[in-house]
């Protein structure tokens, strides 16, 4: 079979991420494989979402979250990103990342755009990121895969950047892979005319240079087992269910008193809490310990407080009001 250079019409990230997996599971040739992503922030495959994003704000915005299999940090993604996704059989001893990063150079350097490889997975301009990759080494049998996907901003919100990821969440202690701030650039600062149209032109040449008898298909209509492996994708378990082990610690004093409330999560569900706190009424914070127990964690293990109708119904608003803030 031919190599072949892909570019998928659809912008769900988990419609695009389930024929990457689609691809690995059935790659012969050379594969690479462009796509955009609607407002969606993805995140490592050993993350933890309550860590690296500013979970209420992606919420209210009705931004995306999902978790990919490989590894790397957070990512915010628009239509003003471009993602490539090299998949390639090893047949032979040439290190893919180092192959994968002359095409994309190339690439750049076709539409007059400087660029060095940085580190592990970053490429830069003038010193700022314009575009960074995650990888996977994918076996089928005695068949070894590499997966090499990433990113190149073209024109994203940078605001967004800064709005959803990073958030600052004192006192949570996780396992989990950390993300890494880093400046950032889009290529249409240096250059207003290039967009993903002139991108993907240039990509596509500088991919025939390196694979002459390429085919190239424009995917209109997805396999059909890439549905379910969206689903499998858009899943609470995996996108928020597999994070890391993790302890939160969290402390307010209210005007009835001082609370202390330590959680300890497991597969993104209380499976402990612990109050301290000088309340006047210990009965409410014992019912407060046993509250949280077997929720998910987040707004949803708020939900019991907000339909309290007790005599401690405002305090449970108050401390309802202010856990939505900080989770």
């Amino acid at each position: 079979m031919k190599p072949r250079f892909l570019i998928t019409k659809t912008t769900s990230i988990f419609q695009n991420l389930a024929f990457e997996e689609h691809l690995l599971e059935n790659v012969k040739s050379p594969i690479l494989c462009m796509y955009q992503n609607d407002k969606t922030i993805v995140i490592g495959r050993n993350q933890n979402p309550w860590k690296e994003i500013h979970i209420d704000r992606m919420n209210e915005d009705n931004v995306q979250l999902c978790r990919r299999k490989s590894g790397g940090g957070a990512v915010y993604q628009d239509l003003g990103n471009t993602c490539f996704s090299f998949i390639t059989p090893d047949k032979s001893n040439v290190d893919f990342k180092v192959k994968n990063n002359s095409i994309i150079l190339r690439a750049l350097s076709a539409l007059g755009i400087d660029a060095v490889v940085s580190g592990r997975n970053d490429i830069l301009l003038d010193s700022k990121k314009i575009s960074g990759s995650a990888y996977k080494i994918h076996t089928i049998g005695s068949q070894t895969i590499s997966l090499h996907h990433g990113t190149m901003m073209i024109n994203v919100e940078k605001d967004a950047i800064l709005r959803y990821l990073n958030p600052n969440k004192a006192k949570l202690l996780s396992k989990g892979i950390n993300s890494v701030s880093s400046r950032v650039m889009n290529l249409a600062e240096v250059d207003p005319t290039i967009n993903h149209e002139r991108f993907i032109t240039a990509i596509r040449k500088s991919f025939l240079k390196e694979y002459p008898n390429a085919e190239n298909t424009e995917v209109t209509e997805m396999p059909e087992d890439v549905e379910a492996k969206a689903q499998a994708y858009l899943n609470w378990d995996w996108r928020y269910g597999v994070s890391p082990v993790f302890t939160h610690q969290l402390e307010n004093y209210f005007s009835w008193g001082l609370i202390d409330l330590q959680f300890n999560v497991v597969k993104g569900v209380v499976e402990g809490c612990k109050i301290f706190s000088d309340c006047l009424y210990p009965d409410y914070i014992d019912k407060l310990e046993t509250m949280f127990i077997g929720k998910r964690y987040g707004i949803e293990m708020l939900e019991d407080l907000q339909k309290d109708t007790s005599n401690f119904q405002k305090m449970s608003e108050e401390l309802a009001a202010w856990l939505k803030e900080k989770l």
